[in-house]
């Protein structure tokens, strides 16, 4: 009797994966940021397409069909940006990412971490770990730094932002922990005070 060929074989596609980036909460009068995109696929992407799928209308996207983009124009509230991405088989993905606009009052909320401890095994960072049980959900918030032998506190910017050249702290929360990256030097001797206000 005859046997089918087992040298035939179907293709398979493979399933295309698309990532709008970590959540963005930003405080007035901060109205923009950056919306990094990315994808994993092993055809050739063929339309990428930022767009807004709710939150208030004022808001811009400059370049909508790039996998970083800046949106800008703002307002309290909360937004919900859609990325997405299609491969030359016209297979598509979609992710979102929300981002927070708001206002601190004018009596803000504090908490102070006292002599941080910085963790410098290929660059130095500090870490607050299940920072989420210290503030309530969805709220939008400030972190500052303040060094040793310093009165002044400096802001530290989410990494998600445009970073200036002379940038010297960035921060960014993963896996439920706020990590504070730094740019300068000496953090081995240093232990910050570190304050979020919200």
């Amino acid at each position: 009797g005859c046997t089918e060929d087992s040298s035939a074989s179907n293709t398979i596609e493979s399933p295309i994966n698309s990532n709008a980036g970590e959540d963005i909460q930003l405080l007035l009068p901060t109205n923009f940021s950056w919306l990094s995109g990315s994808y994993s696929d092993s055809k050739t992407t063929d339309h990428i397409v930022w767009k807004k799928v709710s939150g208030p209308s004022s808001y811009v996207l400059e370049s909508p069909n790039s996998l970083k983009t800046k949106v800008s124009n703002l307002e309290t509230g909360t937004y919900e940006f859609e990325l997405t991405v299609t491969n030359a088989n016209g297979i598509t993905a979609k992710d979102i990412v929300i981002v927070t606009v708001s206002d601190i009052t004018i009596n803000p909320n504090e908490i102070i971490f006292k002599d941080m401890t910085w963790v410098c095994p290929m660059g130095c960072h500090l870490e607050i770990k299940n920072f989420s049980s210290y503030l309530p959900a969805t709220t939008v918030f400030r972190i500052y730094i303040q060094r040793d032998n310093s009165s002044n506190w400096q802001e530290v910017i989410h990494e998600s932002s445009q970073l200036p050249d002379d940038i010297q702290f960035s921060y960014t929360l993963y896996y439920a922990s706020l990590f504070i990256d730094s740019y300068s030097s000496l953090e081995e001797v240093d232990t910050p005070n570190i304050k979020i206000v919200y």
